[in-house]
């Protein structure tokens, strides 16, 4: 919609309004239309006629002169006062010659100004411009073409990648398997038949892959009697029965081995065990029980112990 078409909306709503609101509005705009309609009058001729002194602002008195000219009868305040309210299409109690503009058109009075009109494109001049904006979207549309065709391609590789890391990773995954069933048992006997000692078992414990193959041998693992200096002594974290929220001393294996554990001691030894000083001696009947992945040093857990 145009700004002139916006005003002239604009009007005929006002208009609407106040003959909605005051019936005799609307029967002086209806005479006064009839009057505008059927002087044979242009709306440039009528505004020349209305606006006396020329300042683009037309006065009550202006009008009610006007009218008198051109009827013979001088029309009393209230129906003047009453035009100009038709008139006063912004409500800011002036009215313009712009305002009668816009009224005209409301009424479809003919201005009597002729607008300019903009000159028509040589038709050859025309077609090159057509020709340019087709050439030009013809461009934009095999590039945008191109675009969607090579994303598709980045996201088909990028599947196709997912996928072989995927294939990848389940047969790494069922090699590891294979190769714990076929990998041989961790000799957990010495050659004259007797148990392997703790320092040799945590050996073969730090030279295994699988998590699986370590939990498996920690199950076989036997109860012996071993020696620990103490390094340090800690709240158990995790531990399971008698072992639950005791103490660990984390210290190394006595013997020609510098290997560091943790052993976990019962949790009715607490008081006593918060007593031990460090480099002392703990000997112990205990059990591998777990592997510390974190520290890499086996775990292992007490049945009993004697602080020497």
């Amino acid at each position: 919609m145009s700004v002139k078409q916006a005003l002239q909306a604009r009007m005929e709503q006002h208009i609407n309004e106040m003959v909605t609101t005051n019936p005799m509005i609307g029967q002086l705009n209806t005479q006064f239309t009839s009057w505008l309609l059927g002087s044979g009058l242009t709306g440039a001729e009528i505004i020349k006629m209305i606006d006396s002194n020329m300042d683009a602002v037309i006065q009550p008195i202006e009008l009610s002169d006007a009218l008198e000219k051109t009827t013979g009868t001088q029309p009393p305040g209230w129906v003047i006062n009453g035009l100009m309210s038709v008139l006063d299409m912004d409500k800011d109690g002036n009215v313009t010659v712009a305002d009668l503009h816009t009224y005209f058109e409301a009424i479809g009075l003919p201005s009597g100004i002729e607008e300019p009109q903009e000159p028509e494109p040589e038709e050859d001049e025309f077609e090159d411009l057509n020709q340019e904006l087709e050439d030009e979207a013809r461009k934009q549309a095999e590039e945008l073409i191109k675009q969607q065709e090579a994303e598709k391609q980045r996201l088909l590789e990028e599947q196709e990648a997912k996928e072989a890391a995927e294939r990848e990773a389940a047969e790494q995954a069922k090699r590891e398997e294979e190769a714990a069933k076929t990998k041989p048992e961790p000799i957990l006997l010495e050659e004259d038949g007797t148990p392997i000692d703790h320092a040799r078992f945590i050996e073969l414990l730090e030279g295994m892959k699988l998590s699986s193959e370590r939990r498996n041998a920690i199950a076989q693992s036997p109860t012996q009697s071993c020696k620990i200096q103490i390094k340090s002594i800690e709240k158990t974290l995790i531990g399971k029965g008698s072992l639950k929220n005791g103490m660990t001393v984390i210290g190394k294996l006595g013997g020609e081995h510098d290997i560091e554990v943790e052993l976990r001691l019962p949790s009715e030894a607490t008081e006593r065990v918060m007593s031990f000083q460090p480099n002392h001696m703990i000997e112990a009947e205990a059990q591998i029980c777990d592997w510390n992945v974190g520290r890499k040093r086996a775990v292992l857990g007490a049945t009993s112990f004697d602080y020497l």
